[in-house]
């Protein structure tokens, strides 16, 4: 089984039950627990792998979403990166529930990282007049990703389907943001 699919699996089994062991991880991967621990000597070197995925994923998203291409339509770039996070739900709701990883300075410094593509996105939508300029970008951001983790909890609870997410996200946020 490769790298990627026990992370898959990992983050179902961690989500399910935050307090999964490494056996339990395991079991449900189909991998002995001796597989599982040649890779991740502890469950905490697990949550660091899981953690370096989500947010490789994320900037991978970011990335293929193309905000920092200058005179792009911000409207159009946040509807892509709403697009392209919202498949990332689990993984990053698992960072929001996850504690134990403040003492990890490159997750920290990572975390402080994460969402500079979409300041900057935003700081440009409020410069062209397509975001509200009266508001603090850092509290549009904030309101951003306060919809994602909300459309991402609506799936996982079956209230909300995936491709109606991006959609709602995008109008709620910019009746809110927009001008």
């Amino acid at each position: 089984m490769s790298v990627h699919s026990i992370l898959d699996v990992a983050i179902k089994v961690l989500l399910a039950d935050p307090s999964a062991s490494l056996g339990d991880v395991a079991k449900a991967a189909g991998v002995s627990r001796t597989t599982l621990h040649k890779r991740y000597a502890t469950r905490h070197d697990l949550l660091v792998a899981l953690a370096h995925d989500a947010y490789d994923r994320v900037d991978k998203a970011m990335t293929d979403a193309q905000l920092d291409v200058p005179g792009e339509d911000v409207v159009a770039g946040l509807e892509r990166a709403i697009t392209a996070l919202i498949p990332l739900g689990p993984r990053i709701e698992f960072m929001y529930r996850q504690i134990g990883l403040d003492d990890v300075p490159d997750l920290v410094t990572r975390y402080e990282q994460s969402g500079e593509h979409l300041l900057r996105l935003i700081q440009r939508g409020q410069e062209a007049g397509k975001l509200r300029a009266d508001l603090p970008d850092w509290w549009i951001l904030a309101t951003l990703e306060g919809s994602f983790y909300t459309a991402w909890e609506a799936i996982s609870f079956g209230r909300l389907a995936p491709l109606d997410a991006p959609k709602l996200v995008m109008t709620t946020v910019m009746r809110g943001i927009g001008t």
